[in-house]
C-alpha cells in the first residue's frame, strides 16, 4: 500500500510573495482617483493532484523495471496573483498567475533500486468571470478561461541502468474552470474563497488535471465610499441695522435628466424643451451674472464613457438656453460624470437586474443649473 508524505514550497513563497506585494503597491499608486474598472488581488490556498501509478508503470515497464510500493506527496501549498478588469457588475475578465507547488514521489524498484520524481506546477491564464449577486454583499463567482500551464519535471535514480525517466519541462494550453464565492466588505475591499480546475500537458509523473482550493483579497481600484459634500457653516448673523438691504441669493435649478432625455442619450425630448422653456423665463426675470450647466450620470459604465455623456448634455442644455436668449458669454456648461453622486456607494446592489439598478440610481442622473443672480428673498 502507498505512504503518503508532506512537502511543501515554503521556501521559495516568501520571496515570491514580497514581490507581488510590491507589484500591488505600485499599481495603488498609479490608480486614478475615480473608478477605473480595474482590480487587484491575491490568493493562497492548496493544490490537490494525483501522482500517477499509471504513467510512471508505461514508463518503467517497457525498460525492464516494476515496482511494489511508492510514496507520494499530491498536494502542496499554492498561491495565484490576478489582476481584472470589470466590464460592468456581472461581467470581468481577470489574467492570473498561479505557482502550484511540487507533488514528488519515491519509489522502490525491481530490480533493486531507487527512483526519486518531482514535478513543479505552475502556468498563466485568462478567464472570463461572471458574477451572481445572492444578497447586498455575497455573490457567486463562475469562471472559465485557457491557461499555458507548465510542468517541469525533475527524477534521480541510484540505477545505473536507464530507467526511461528525462528531465524536461512540458507546456500546453489547456481549459481551466472555477467557481467560488466573493464576500464584499466595501466597493474596494472583498474577500474571495474559489475552487478551481486546471488541466495539464502530458508528463510522466501526474495525472491530467490538478484542483486549486484558495482564500484571497480583492482591491478595486478607485472605488472608495463616497463622502458626503461638505456645507460650509453659515456666517452669523450681522448685528441689526435699520432697514437692511436682503443680500442677493444665488438660484440653483436641479432637473431630472428622466425629464430632459431618453435614458443614456444626449438628444433632448419634447418634454425636455418643455421645461427648459420654464427655465428660461425663470433666468430671464432675474438680474443675473453668470450661469453654469453641470451635467451628472450614475455610475454605471466606464468613467470615461459617463464623462463623455454628462458633457454632451451639459452642452445640449447650455446650446438650449442661449437659443432661447441667455447671453452665450455668461452661460458655461461642464460635465462631471459619477463624481458627485446622490445615492450612496454602498446603495443600489444586488438588486438582481438591470432594470431595478437603472430606477435606483435614477438620482444620480442630472443636470443642474446655477444662476448668480440677484433674487432676493
Amino acid at each position: 500500500m502507498a505512504q503518503c508524505t508532506q512537502s511543501n514550497s515554503y521556501h521559495k513563497t516568501p520571496l515570491k510573495l514580497l514581490t507581488v506585494a510590491i507589484t500591488l503597491m505600485f499599481a495603488s499608486f498609479q490608480a486614478q482617483a475615480q473608478d477605473s474598472g480595474l482590480y487587484g488581488g491575491l490568493s493562497i490556498g492548496k493544490s490537490l493532484g494525483n501522482i500517477s501509478s499509471g504513467n510512471l508503470s508505461q514508463t518503467l515497464q517497457p525498460n525492464g523495471f516494476s515496482f511494489n510500493t511508492h510514496d507520494s506527496s499530491d498536494r502542496d501549498t499554492a498561491w495565484k496573483i490576478l489582476a481584472g478588469y470589470d466590464f460592468n457588475r456581472y461581467l470581468a475578465t481577470e489574467l492570473t498567475y498561479f505557482d502550484l507547488g511540487n507533488f514528488d514521489f519515491g519509489a522502490r524498484l525491481n530490480p533493486a533500486g531507487d527512483l526519486r520524481g518531482k514535478a513543479d506546477l505552475s502556468g498563466i491564464g485568462v478567464d472570463v468571470v461572471a458574477t451572481l449577486p445572492f444578497t447586498e454583499n455575497l455573490s457567486g463567482l463562475f469562471r472559465a478561461g485557457m491557461s499555458r500551464n507548465s510542468v517541469k519535471q525533475s527524477f534521480s535514480s541510484s540505477n545505473a541502468t536507464p530507467t526511461g525517466f528525462v528531465n524536461r519541462t512540458s507546456r500546453e494550453s489547456k481549459a481551466k474552470v472555477g467557481v467560488g464565492l466573493e464576500y464584499d466588505f466595501s466597493d474596494a475591499l472583498s474577500l474571495r474563497a474559489e475552487w478551481e480546475q486546471a488541466r495539464l500537458p502530458a508528463n510522466q509523473i501526474t495525472d491530467s488535471k490538478v484542483n486549486l482550493a484558495s482564500v484571497g483579497m480583492v482591491y478595486r481600484f478607485g472605488r472608495t465610499a463616497a463622502l458626503a459634500p461638505v456645507v460650509p457653516a453659515s456666517a452669523p448673523a450681522p448685528a441689526p441695522a435699520p432697514a437692511p438691504t436682503p443680500a442677493p441669493q444665488p438660484v440653483s435649478v436641479t432637473l431630472a435628466a428622466s425629464a430632459l432625455f431618453d435614458f443614456d442619450d444626449a438628444a433632448l425630448s419634447s418634454a425636455g424643451r418643455q421645461e427648459l422653456d420654464q427655465l428660461i423665463r425663470q433666468i430671464n426675470g432675474l438680474s443675473y451674472e453668470a450661469v453654469v450647466v453641470i451635467g451628472h450620470t450614475d455610475r454605471i459604465g466606464t468613467r470615461d464613457y459617463n464623462l463623455g455623456l454628462s458633457q454632451r448634455r451639459a452642452d445640449a442644455v447650455r446650446a438650449y438656453l442661449v437659443q432661447g436668449g441667455i447671453a452665450a458669454n455668461r452661460i458655461t456648461a461642464r460635465g462631471v460624470a459619477n463624481d458627485e453622486p446622490v445615492t450612496p456607494a454602498s446603495g443600489c446592489r444586488g438588486l438582481g437586474s438591470n432594470a431595478a439598478t437603472i430606477a435606483c440610481l435614477a438620482p444620480d442622473r442630472r443636470v443642474v443649473v446655477e444662476i448668480d443672480g440677484s433674487r432676493n428673498p
